[in-house]
């Protein structure tokens, strides 16, 4: 049933109670005035009404208004009928192109390269509040009070920037992997055949003139550069990292070899937790470095502050009478208090500093380790098989209601 908006409602009313507004200029011109409406738009909205089919006249051209529009139902009905019909009648070529297409998808899961995933699992290590223990929180809170702010708690680390980092991806790659093709050990280049230059690459010039090119080791030509470009780009999207909610780290690792993706994937999880110790490391000893220069200095202080209390005993040996030496004498003694607690503040923490230093920490628990795998990770056969019949399925269908103009018809 056509469903008319507010507006075309109201024309309608107007067109049951005044049929001769359909043909007669100036009757539409009195009605549409008095309504609030121009000529012109009332002729467009009947016109509109006309087209919809919901406006019927007869010779004596009155308004036969239709609770319904019954040609649009029959026309939806027979199109919806022509529509099966015809799909009937062409099952046999539905059937073929699904059969096709869903060979074409199996061929394709069969001859596709398979990847084999390994998995590693970690998490960090849950750290004390201070390693010091309440010895080494109050002597912080200490030192802070004196503007020591300083000896503030090691930096964290974030592991899946560490895992995706560009640092990380050239390791692996220039790295040496042992793997079925081959054996000896081969970097990811020329494990890819990335180093194989297309018959067409601009590069050919340039490796006919390597060996002449005086280099470092490493990677010198442009060449090089463009195929460790390409290696990063292609282990990018073969490596994945998630962080559950328990604070769970997940790499995976999707590589041809089974055994070259779980080392690859033990690889990870090693440099990962050698990197961060590493990193703490120096920062550790960067921060003792920091507390014995904050220790001497205050060393230095309360050497001055002492002398200047005995230069003052030697010059006034009697100023137990006198009210302003008595006052210079109690703030010579308040500056040795505090820089005696300084000091001893700053020797303590330069202690423990030392501990933190020395001691070997666990930053980094691996829960599991990669383990070789034993199917395929990709492609998925039956995925893709059925998802070939149905692409094969509906675009037969397509194609026959196009060519059948059916879906075209109002």
């Amino acid at each position: 049933m056509m469903k008319l908006t507010p507006h075309e409602k109201k024309i309608l009313a107007l067109i049951e109670e005044n049929p001769e507004i359909i043909t007669d200029t100036k009757k539409r011109t009195v009605i549409a005035e008095k309504n609030g409406l121009s000529e012109k738009t009332l002729r467009n909205r009947i016109g509109d009404l006309k087209k919809y089919g919901v406006i019927n006249l007869d010779k004596e051209y009155k308004s036969k208004v239709a609770q319904k529009s019954p040609s649009f139902d029959v026309n939806k009905e027979e199109n919806i009928s022509d529509t099966f019909s015809v799909l009937n009648k062409e099952r046999r070529f539905i059937l073929n192109l699904s059969i096709l297409a869903g060979f074409i998808g199996l061929v394709y899961a069969l001859i596709a390269t398979p990847f084999y995933q390994s998995t590693t699992t970690m998490y960090p290590a849950i750290e004390s509040e201070s390693s010091g223990g309440i010895l080494g929180s109050s002597i912080k809170g200490l030192a802070e009070s004196y503007g020591l702010m300083g000896l503030g708690s090691a930096p964290t680390y974030n592991i899946p920037d560490i895992v995706l980092s560009r640092r990380i991806k050239k390791n692996i790659i220039l790295s040496k992997w042992q793997s079925n093709a081959f054996p000896d050990s081969s970097n990811l280049i020329e494990f890819w055949e990335i180093d194989k230059p297309n018959k067409f690459s601009p590069f050919i010039i340039l490796d006919v003139f390597k060996s002449l090119i005086p280099s470092r080791e490493g990677f010198s030509t442009s060449a090089d550069k463009l195929n460790l470009e390409n290696a990063i780009e292609k282990l990018q999207k073969l490596i994945s990292v998630s962080e559950e909610q328990s604070g769970l780290i997940v790499v995976s690792v999707q590589m041809e070899d089974p055994n070259l993706a779980a080392s690859i994937t033990n690889y990870i999880a090693d440099y990962v937790k050698e990197f961060i110790s590493i990193e703490q490391e120096k920062e550790a000893i960067k921060q003792k470095e920091f507390i014995y220069d904050q220790m001497l200095s205050a060393k230095s202080d309360l050497s001055n502050s002492e002398l200047k209390l005995t230069n003052f005993f030697k010059k006034y040996p009697l100023a137990l009478g006198n009210p302003d030496l008595q006052l210079q004498q109690g703030r010579l003694t308040r500056e040795i208090e505090e820089n005696q607690a300084v000091y001893i503040t700053l020797r303590q923490q330069y202690e423990i500093a030392k501990i933190e230093a020395e001691e070997d920490k666990l930053f980094i628990n691996i829960l599991d380790t990669g383990d070789v795998a034993v199917r395929k990770s990709k492609p998925k056969r039956l995925l893709i098989l059925l998802s070939s019949i149905m692409f094969g399925m509906m675009s037969s269908v397509l194609i026959i209601l196009n060519r059948n103009k059916l879906l075209f018809k109002q």
